[in-house]
C-alpha cells in the first residue's frame, strides 16, 4: 500500500462515502450516487410522509408496514415481487422481436401486451414493498434506494404509455418505449442489488454470529437486575439478558434488521425494542412483534447453577 499524503486542515471524507475501487462498474455507479445530492431534497420528505403514513409500532396503521415489509413471510417480500415485473417485460421484449419478425402475427402481439399488464401489476405491488424497506435506511443508502425508485417509476410511466399505445395500435412507437425502459431496467436492476447485497439492505445481521453448543457462565445471578436489559459476552456472542419476575430471557444482542444494539434499547411488557429503527422482539423467544426487523432473534437456553448465569446457543439465525 502506498502511503497518501494530504494537506493539513484538508478535509477528509468518510469511508462509507468513499466509493469502492473495484470493480469499475460499483466505481463508477457509487460515485453517480455521491454527486446527486439533490436526491436528498427528494428523500427525505418522502420518508417523512411514509413514516407518517405507516405509524408507531402500537398504532393499527403499522400493521401495514409489517404486512409489507415481510414480518409474515420470514424475509422481506420486495425480492420475490421484482421477478413478477421482470420476467413478465422479459416476455414482452421477446414476443415484441417474435412479432417484428412474423409479419405482425397477432398472437405475438396478445402475449405481448399480455406480459406488459402483468408487469405493470407487478411494479405495483415491487414498489409498495420497496417502499416498506427503504424508509428505515439513511445516508447513501437512502440515496441508492431513492435513485432506484425514481428509475423504476420512469420505467413503470415508459411502459404504461406503451401499453396504452399498444391498444391504439401504434405498436411500433410502444416496442421502441418498452425496449427503452427494459435498457433502464437492467441498470435500476443491478442498483437494486447493490443495496441488497453490497449494503446488506434486508439481509439478516445476526447470521454470522455463532454461539457455544455447551452452557458457558455469563456473570453472577445476583448482579442482574430485574427488568434491566444487560448486555452479556457469550463465548464471543453478544446476548441481551432480562430478568421478568423469576424468568430470565437471552436473545441476540445485534438487532437483525441492521445491526443496533439491543441491550441498549427499551423493554416493555415482555418486548424489546431497536434504538435505531424501532424493531420489536420477544424476549422470551425472539420472534418478531414489528417491522422493520422481519429474522427472528437467536435465542439462548438460560440456567442459574452455582451462583452463575449460564448461556447455550438454542438454534440457527
Amino acid at each position: 500500500m502506498v502511503a497518501e499524503t494530504t494537506k493539513q486542515n484538508e478535509p477528509t471524507t468518510s469511508w462509507m462515502d468513499t466509493p469502492p475501487r473495484y470493480p469499475l462498474l460499483r466505481h463508477y455507479s457509487a460515485k453517480l450516487v455521491a454527486n446527486m445530492p439533490w436526491l436528498d431534497k427528494l428523500s427525505n420528505p418522502l420518508r417523512n410522509w411514509t413514516q407518517s403514513l405507516f405509524g408507531n409500532p402500537k398504532d393499527a396503521s403499522y400493521r401495514l408496514k409489517d404486512f409489507l415489509s415481510g414480518v409474515w413471510f420470514g424475509h422481506p417480500v420486495h425480492p420475490v415481487l421484482v421477478t413478477i415485473p421482470i420476467g413478465a417485460w422479459t416476455s414482452t421484449m421477446v414476443f415484441d422481436l417474435a412479432w417484428l419478425g412474423s409479419d405482425e402475427d397477432k398472437g405475438m402481439a396478445r402475449s405481448a401486451d399480455m406480459m406488459m399488464w402483468l408487469g405493470l401489476a407487478g411494479a405495483t405491488g415491487s414498489a409498495a414493498t420497496g417502499l416498506a424497506n427503504w424508509v428505515d435506511t439513511d445516508g447513501q443508502e437512502q440515496r441508492t434506494g431513492m435513485l432506484h425508485a425514481l428509475m423504476n417509476g420512469g420505467i413503470t410511466v415508459l411502459n404504461l404509455t406503451s401499453a396504452i399505445l399498444r391498444l391504439t395500435g401504434q405498436r411500433r412507437t410502444a416496442i421502441a418505449l418498452s425496449s427503452t425502459a427494459y435498457a433502464l431496467n437492467i441498470y435500476s436492476a443491478y442498483i437494486g442489488g447493490e443495496l441488497a447485497y453490497s449494503t446488506g439492505i434486508g439481509m439478516n445481521r445476526t447470521i454470522v454470529e455463532g454461539g457455544p453448543d455447551e452452557f458457558v457462565a455469563v456473570m453472577d445471578a445476583k448482579d442482574l437486575a430485574e427488568g434491566k436489559l444487560t448486555r452479556v459476552d457469550v463465548d464471543g456472542t453478544p446476548a441481551v439478558l432480562v430478568k421478568d419476575g423469576s424468568t430470565i430471557c437471552a436473545i441476540s444482542a445485534t438487532c437483525s434488521h441492521l445491526g443496533g444494539p439491543l441491550d441498549e434499547g427499551t423493554y416493555k411488557d415482555g418486548v424489546v425494542y431497536c434504538p435505531w429503527h424501532n424493531s420489536g422482539f420477544s424476549m422470551c423467544d425472539g420472534c418478531v412483534v414489528n417491522s422493520p426487523a422481519v429474522y427472528a432473534q437467536p435465542t439462548f437456553a438460560v440456567r442459574i447453577r452455582d451462583g452463575k448465569i449460564e448461556l447455550r446457543r438454542l438454534e440457527h439465525a
